[in-house]
């Protein structure tokens, strides 16, 4: 086959790091796959050492462990590049499987042709000898033939298994692409994506789309009283409330550090600031403490600016606007909701 030894030693790892990885039931995301790529194929023994350790106090490595890990030893650039190489070794797995399947043919035709020349001295005068030697070639023959199908059916079969564990690996690169991986809300990108969606559907036919932006109150002051890992307990806390009180087909995003944006779709501006007014109420009424301490984390309280979209005026006005409505919840003394004023288009 034409595949060089790296090239099987790479597609080895490959192999080899999506099964520890479903050993150790780690989620199969690019992060997490560069991680346990560059672990078996023993390229940085940094992070071979940090994984070892983790390994034998604990026997396996959790989802954050292994998010930990990434953080430390890689970046985005590095998360891009596993991608492509993912793509690179779906090729080459390609490449030999075709190269399996042709050998396949070309060992075919070379024993029908052989059965041919065989069929040929099959003569009325032959001896039992002869007869017997004949018998003998179509044996042989007939089991290469037998072999080779059961190379390329065993060799298929195991390319099936490897490229539907590639398939999976991408299709949820391509999904967390667009996924807040602290939160599991949409991102940035999925938001700005949807909002020009909506915004030309509005444009087009007149929908109704309401906008809702989130910022919770005092969350400087939080991260620096109790630190990051309960800021995140927290920012988790308010994404799962709104996923808990929303319909499905509203879009809910963080925006960006301890702001979420909810875009309603067929809903008023009354019915947005009814919504944004039970979410401020719940989770205002939400009792959290320290997972460690349980020490109560007092009142967690968010401000709200809530703006309907006004055909025409582009979704970069309708964001200012909206922001401009938390601006002045915050300023008329925060854990409230904020009508913003309509757009000005000349």
């Amino acid at each position: 086959m034409d595949y060089t030894e790296y090239e099987e030693r790479t597609a080895e790892c490959m192999r080899l790091a999506i099964s520890m990885m479903k050993k150790h039931s780690i989620a199969t995301t690019p992060a997490n796959y560069a991680v346990w790529f560059e672990y078996v194929s023993g390229n940085n023994a940094d992070l071979m050492r940090a994984m070892d350790d983790v390994l034998a106090q604990h026997g396996s490595l959790t989802d954050q462990q292994s998010k930990q890990l990434y953080e430390q030893f890689f970046d985005r650039e590095k998360d891009r590049s596993t991608l492509l190489q993912i793509r690179k070794e779906l090729g080459n797995l390609l490449k030999q499987v075709l190269n399996v399947v042709y050998s396949g043919v070309n060992s075919s035709d070379n024993s029908h042709y052989q059965l041919q020349q065989t069929l040929q001295r099959l003569q009325p005068d032959i001896s039992r000898q002869q007869l017997n030697d004949l018998i003998q070639e179509v044996l042989i023959e007939t089991r290469l033939i037998a072999s080779a199908g059961e190379a390329i059916s065993n060799r298929l079969n195991v390319a099936v298994n490897e490229v539907e564990d590639l398939k999976k690996l991408l299709e949820t690169s391509r999904r967390e692409a667009n996924i807040d991986m602290l939160t599991g809300l949409a991102n940035r990108k999925a938001l700005d994506d949807s909002l020009t969606r909506l915004t030309q559907q509005a444009d087009h036919n007149g929908m109704d789309l309401a906008v809702l932006l989130c910022d919770m109150d005092s969350f400087n002051a939080l991260n620096e009283k109790h630190g990051q890992p309960v800021g995140d307990q927290v920012l988790r806390m308010v994404a799962e409330t709104m996923q808990n009180s929303l319909k499905g087909r509203d879009l809910i995003a963080r925006y960006g550090g301890e702001e979420f944006v909810i875009l309603l779709s067929d809903t008023t501006l009354a019915n947005a600031k009814m919504i944004a007014e039970n979410l401020r109420a719940e989770i205002a009424g939400k009792h959290l403490r320290r997972k460690d301490t349980q020490e109560p984390l007092g009142m967690i309280t968010v401000s709200f600016g809530v703006a309907r979209y006004t055909a025409g005026e582009g979704s970069d006005s309708l964001m200012q606007r909206v922001d401009r409505a938390v601006f002045m919840a915050k300023k008329n003394g925060r854990n409230s909701v904020c009508e913003a004023p309509p757009p000005v288009i000349f």
